[in-house]
């Protein structure tokens, strides 16, 4: 495993109220749990208890956390949590004489000052960014402006970025049409202007490249090579329902396609590693207090496999007003929780084309041998794939249109995926067929890596096509 030390950098605070109730907790939220989980198809809530990220960082890895950055007990310790306290400087809690909010730059440029604190008292070349909603927005501003405004790389000072629920691609309202996104960006409360995309331009880009009018090409979810994707995971939270924020107004005006302030399109940086789960913004059910985002986390940052799922050469049959809609579930066991959920009732299914010349990503999942429930380095994940077709059809004008969900295809597809002394082995089976992974497969001798493909079964092949199958790449991370 490779440690680092981690900055966490929390989210936006509404209210002059909401900034001294961050300041009052040292760890300002990365402490948080949680004794709730939905479950079952009604989603009836039931006891789960999960310590926080910051507690299981400690009791998993042997992390400690500093709560001043002037501390010299973890002096060349790379296994530190430093949380960026960086509403402190405003509060009045701490004697400040102005409430004026810092600008995301202003923030982003004195992360730059922590993350070279961290690096110069730690020994550690590099830091690992977790963020939390606009968190995450002020790591990019780092990385797409500040950096680059000083002659330098984000790479060469930041090894990985992991985001909960960053509004990357701003924050948008499912009602009033826009009138609400124009009212926010021109009142600028608390600067909540923030997450328009003026804003999103300004502090993403570099001075000397930007325009006085906002280019129409402008796209606030690319990293624009600032920063290799491959390195950003980005959590995206599908429970829009639970978020109870401002008397569950938010989650109204957003719109249930959402963790119920982000809407799940706007989630993720585009390229990165994204993982989907039933959790909200924040709150009792929220996704930086959770199980299934923590999982991710410890296997992003100090997993040593990395396998990527895709479906290849799909050929869906072509039929007049028929689309398609992929589900995909991903678990790994040992695990009491999925760790990827993209449904069509969370609103956040694969929607497939009727042919794809490219791969169809399914799920990136990074594993740790060592925690291999059998004790033999062997990591096994089961990944759920279901595909629905929906075919529109037209009624009488008075009754409009209705859809029918036509369900087409589903299984489990099993892999073990094991590593002895660097050698890559790797078994599967279909669930329909078998409980257990026993049919081997042989990757291509040519390729960099373990690169194999998995045949369906013969009922998937029916609708899918006979030449599709399931992409497997595995390689070492870290």
């Amino acid at each position: 495993m490779k440690y680092l030390p981690i900055i966490y950098v929390r989210g936006y605070a509404g209210s002059d109220r909401n900034v001294e109730e961050t300041v009052e907790d040292p760890f300002y939220g990365f402490n948080h749990g949680s004794a709730h989980i939905r479950v079952g198809v009604q989603g009836n809530p039931e006891q789960f208890f999960f310590e926080s990220p910051l507690l299981r960082l400690i009791t998993d890895h042997g992390y400690r956390p500093v709560f001043d950055h002037h501390n010299q007990q973890l002096s060349n310790n790379p296994k530190s949590i430093w949380i960026y306290r960086f509403y402190d400087e405003t509060t009045e809690s701490f004697g400040s004489q102005t409430a004026i909010r810092l600008t995301i730059e202003q923030i982003a440029e004195r992360l730059r000052d922590l993350i070279n604190t961290v690096k110069s008292k730690t020994g550690a070349n590099k830091v690992y960014l977790i963020a939390h909603s606009m968190g995450g927005l002020v790591c990019r501003s780092l990385m797409q402006k500040i950096y680059p405004e000083n002659n330098e790389k984000a790479i060469d000072h930041v090894d990985k970025l992991f985001t909960y629920g960053t509004p990357h691609g701003g924050i948008h309202f499912q009602l009033g049409g826009g009138v609400l996104e124009k009212i926010r960006d021109t009142l600028k409360l608390n600067n909540s202007d923030d997450f328009g995309p003026r804003r999103m331009y300004e502090y993403l880009t570099p001075k000397p490249q930007q325009k006085i009018l906002l280019p129409e090409n402008f796209d606030a979810q690319s990293l624009d090579n600032a920063f290799p994707t491959d390195r950003v995971f980005c959590i995206i939270g599908t429970n829009a329902h639970d978020y109870d924020v401002a008397f569950g107004a938010a989650q109204k005006t957003v719109g249930p396609q959402s963790d119920g302030l982000v809407q799940i399109e706007k989630a993720y940086v585009k390229g990165s590693h994204r993982a989907y789960i039933y959790r909200t913004h924040g709150g009792r059910y929220g996704m930086v207090n959770s199980e299934e985002a923590y999982q991710n986390l410890q296997r992003f940052l100090f997993g040593d496999i990395k396998v990527k799922l895709s479906l290849n050469q799909v050929a869906l049959s072509d039929r007049k007003d028929t689309f398609y809609q992929m589900e995909v579930r991903s678990a790994l066991r040992g695990l009491p929780v999925a760790i990827h959920e993209q449904s069509i009732d969370h609103y956040c299914p694969i929607t497939l084309e009727l042919t794809r010349g490219t791969p169809i990503p399914l799920f990136t999942a990074f594993m740790v041998p060592s925690y291999s429930v059998s004790g033999d380095s062997t990591c096994r994940y089961a990944i759920k794939l279901a595909l629905h077709s929906f075919v529109k059809k037209e009624r009488d004008w008075l009754f409009g249109s209705h859809i029918d969900q036509l369900p087409l295809w589903s299984d489990y597809l099993i892999v073990d995926v094991t590593v002895l002394d660097g050698v890559y082995e790797a078994k599967y089976t279909w669930n329909y067929e078998s409980e257990e992974p026993h049919i081997p497969i042989t990757p291509n001798p040519s390729a960099d890596g373990f690169i194999a493909n998995i045949a369906l079964p013969e009922r998937g092949k029916k609708i899918l096509g006979n030449e599709a199958t399931v992409h497997l790449e595995i390689f070492s991370w870290n």
